[in-house]
């Protein structure tokens, strides 16, 4: 058997189960770092809530009432799109081959439909996820060069939103003696919080707050903590560390400086450093309010090529800007 012939067509119930719950709930979700609104009814609201402060009254007989919440509430801009795949027909079986042989259990002399589907599902929802992911990051519907332009990145945004005159994001440019300087990361991570609001500050006690940076500002962050001279520093420079974290803050690579690189767009900084809440952004992708969302893969003989794609709708935004402080550098 050198060839994947039959066809595969999942929508409805089969779509939400098999290809994007398992992406978007649990601890794929939690991957992302954000917020992530899976279905959720048209229009998207993305919301932050806060409780009144100031609620207490001096005792009188009677209701005297009170202010309700503090609400805020912003619609996500979703925009229809497709993602497309193709292979040679011997290319994709051996894709779809590996991803089985990896398994301990599969008996290779014996291989069923469905263990050639799962496979062919893992494969195809893994380029999903990540191509997702990125875009979630630096897309840009107005790029030209059709690198990451289905819909506006939330980098993208906030780069907007730096360049508006009535700006609330909290941004500055990182120096380059700030950037080389050797404890340059913990420079930038510092400034950062710094600039911040302070009501963007005052949730820190609510262990929402998050550093996301770029994969430069990560590893400099890192040397830095290498260079303390303590047994721990040692160790974990030679064992490396599951998360860093600044003043108990997460700090997260956002893992996009490689495709930041190959963009050829002028107006992205290289270097990013972001403080927010995650309940402050959000990623929304929907499978269920739009007509004509399905996965389908198939065979085209004609081509002797194996064929992938996804119709669905995404998008990403934030809510509060003054809950957005930035550091970058071009």
């Amino acid at each position: 058997m050198s060839q994947l012939v039959e066809p595969k067509i999942y929508e409805g119930k089969d779509l939400e189960t098999i290809f994007f719950r398992p992406m978007f709930v649990g601890k794929d979700a939690q991957d992302l770092g954000i917020k992530v609104m899976y279905n959720m009814p048209v229009p998207t609201t993305l919301n932050f809530w806060r409780g009144g402060t100031d609620i207490l009254q001096k005792y009188a007989g009677g209701w005297s009432g009170g202010g309700a919440s503090d609400k805020f509430q912003k619609s996500i801009a979703l925009s229809k799109v497709k993602a497309e795949m193709g292979y040679s027909a011997s290319d994709y079986f051996t894709m779809v081959f590996e991803q089985i042989a990896a398994r301990p259990d599969v008996n290779l002399d014996d291989l069923s439909g469905t263990e050639l589907e799962e496979a062919e599902t893992a494969l195809f929802r893994d380029a999903l996820r990540e191509s997702i992911r990125a875009t979630m990051w630096i897309g840009n519907t107005k790029r030209t060069n059709g690198k990451f332009d289905t819909f506006d990145g939330l980098l993208t945004q906030f780069y907007n939103e730096m360049a508006a005159d009535t700006t609330e994001v909290k941004v500055s440019s990182i120096s380059s003696v700030d950037y080389d300087a050797t404890e340059g990361g913990e420079t930038i991570l510092k400034k950062t919080w710094n600039q911040a609001d302070i009501k963007l500050k005052e949730l820190k006690s609510q262990g929402q707050l998050v550093f996301f940076v770029t994969s430069d500002i990560y590893s400099k962050y890192e040397e830095s903590l290498d260079n303390a001279s303590l047994d721990t520093a040692y160790v974990a420079r030679q064992t490396g560390r599951p998360e860093l974290l600044w003043r108990g803050i997460p700090v997260v690579d956002m893992q996009v400086s490689g495709y930041i690189q190959t963009l050829g767009d002028s107006t992205m900084p290289k270097s990013w450093c972001i403080l927010t809440d995650r309940r402050n952004v959000a990623l929304a992708v929907n499978t269920a309010s739009f007509p004509g969302t399905e996965i389908r893969m198939w065979y085209n003989p004609d081509e002797m090529q194996n064929r992938q794609r996804a119709v669905f709708a995404a998008g990403c935004d934030y809510l509060l800007p003054e809950f957005v402080s930035c550091l970058v550098k071009m």
